[in-house]
This record gives C-alpha cells, structure tokens and sequence, in this order.
C-alpha cells in the first residue's frame, strides 16, 4: 500500500487550490453591457464582489443598470467619453440617472466639466480623484456614506451650506463644489494637480 507522505498532502492541496481558482474564473458574471460601456465591467464586477459594504453594489442592482443602458434612447456622448478618464465617476452619474432621479442632461453636464476639470488640472493621482469624486457625485447629502471618514452627512451638509452646495445631483452644484475644494490642502496633496495655482483659477472659469 501507498503511504501518503507530506509532499504528496502539498501536492493535492496545490491542485485543489488551482481547480479552486479556475472555478472561481469561471462563474465570473457574464457583463451585458452594450459594447461601448464595456470598459466598466470590471469595477461593476468588483464592486458586487467586495465585501465591505461601502460603495457595494447588489447584482440586481448592476443588472439593472444593464438593462437600463441596453434599452435607453438617451445620447450619452459625454458620459461615454468620461469613462476613460474617470469610470468610477461615469458609473455612478449613469446609476444617478437610473436610480436618483439626476436628469440625462444635468448628468451630461456634469460630464462635460469633470472632463474640463481634469484637462485643465492635469491630476497625477488621477485615480484618487476618481474614486473620491464616484463617492459623492450624482447624490443627496443623505445618499452619502461617510462611514469610516470620522464624519457625518449633516456636518459636511453644514459645512457647505455657506457656499449654496445643496446636494451633487445638478450642474449648478458641481460648479460652486470644486472651486471651494480646490483650495483645501488635501486637494494639491492627494491629486497632484501638475499646476496647482492654473487649477484653481481655471476651476473658477469652468
């Protein structure tokens, strides 16, 4: 009889962890984005798939949205464009559109400027700018979920009022946003915009 040694333990361990691995492959969801979202899979994908729950989104949820963006008659040539320079940002004014009662249009501007906003401060660390951006945009201060952060709604919601930001779902509020954050440390430090003092003149034009 066969005695079964350490190395033949490691070796069937090492195989049921690669058939392991090839399974969890395999029942990758099917994305049924039209092919010109395609670029967004992924982080759909991985954003059912995180466990924590902040910015986790339900399958039915990211279906939905599918469904929405396979049948919609709207044109969406700005948010097309930005999901190349910000797609978590892009997936979350699609999803305001869908399910926050953001208009295609406000959405569509909003669009247009974030894409102005990074032309003209040339971020570094453009993919911080993205994933802060996609937590705030497209929603009520009430949608907003600061867990973690060491603060609440109702204090960013006091916080900005003095500046007319009443919520992140209109143009309108966007423009008076930015400005405002452009001027705070964190802003040059985390995004690295390549001329911090350009940036904060242009933000004000835009």
């Amino acid at each position: 009889m066969h005695n079964i040694g350490i190395g033949d333990t490691v070796t069937r361990t090492t195989i049921l962890l690669i058939i392991s691995l090839f399974s969890v492959q395999a029942q990758a969801r099917e994305c049924t984005l039209p092919s010109k979202w395609h670029s967004l899979c992924g982080i759909l994908e991985q954003r059912i798939n995180q466990s924590a729950k902040k910015m986790k989104l339900r399958e039915t949820t990211v279906t939905q949205l599918e469904d929405f963006l396979t049948t919609t008659s709207l044109n969406l040539i700005n948010l097309t464009e930005l999901q190349a320079v910000l797609p978590k940002t892009t997936i979350e004014l699609l999803m305001a559109i869908k399910f926050r009662n953001v208009s295609s249009d406000n959405a569509e501007s909003v669009a247009k400027y974030l894409q102005l906003l990074t032309t003209s401060c040339n971020f570094a660390n453009i993919q911080a700018f993205d994933n802060n951006t996609s937590h705030i945009i497209g929603r009520d201060w009430h949608e907003i979920d600061y867990a973690g952060e060491g603060m609440t709604w109702q204090k960013q919601q006091k916080k900005y009022a003095p500046y007319g930001i009443t919520n992140f779902k209109t143009i309108d509020n966007i423009q008076k946003f930015f400005p405002v954050e452009a001027k705070l440390p964190y802003f040059i430090r985390i995004y690295k915009p390549a001329n911090a003092g350009l940036c904060n003149t242009q933000l004000k034009q835009l």
